[in-house]
């Protein structure tokens, strides 16, 4: 006999949230893209504030680009934030048994694809300039799209 699971429900509120800015959008975007099917609403909320949750060290965001982005916003404005990304088809969310997890949207992953190429051509560029290859062989574990648009 198979148990029921019980998802947890999502309740979207964007507040008076009626536009973000291209920047705002491209930075949760990068925030969300180290939680892609493994972490939800509030793990984004918290490397958004720059928080020193134990599973955020312990897991190093915080050494990713959007950590600490919305430093002077309450957890509680960062996600209206969020959840308007997910009413404007940004992110999505599905469930892994009874936990909602995020997930790229068509539209969402075209923006990260290109702004992480971005980012990993300005580090690969810097290497070039330092004589270092730290780059390169870390883009073998990389999204094949985003590698083809850093090589373009």
């Amino acid at each position: 006999m198979s148990r029921k699971v019980h998802r947890v429900p999502v309740v979207l509120d964007t507040g008076e949230i009626e536009e973000l800015p291209q920047e705002d959008i491209e930075m949760i975007l990068r925030g969300a893209d180290e939680l892609i099917s493994t972490g939800g609403r509030t793990m984004l909320s918290k490397i958004l504030k720059g928080s020193k949750d134990k599973k955020i060290l312990e897991y190093k965001l915080n050494e990713y680009p959007a950590y600490g982005y919305y430093h002077d916003l309450k957890l509680a404005d960062i996600s209206k934030c969020i959840d308007w990304m997910i009413d404007n088809d940004y992110l999505r969310i599905k469930y892994d048994q009874r936990l909602p997890l995020f997930v790229f949207s068509e539209k969402g992953w075209e923006i990260e694809k290109e702004t992480y190429a971005k980012e990993l051509y300005q580090r690969f560029c810097l290497d070039i300039k330092e004589k270092n290859a730290r780059v390169i062989f870390n883009m073998k574990n990389v999204n094949r799209q985003v590698v083809m648009r850093v090589l373009d």
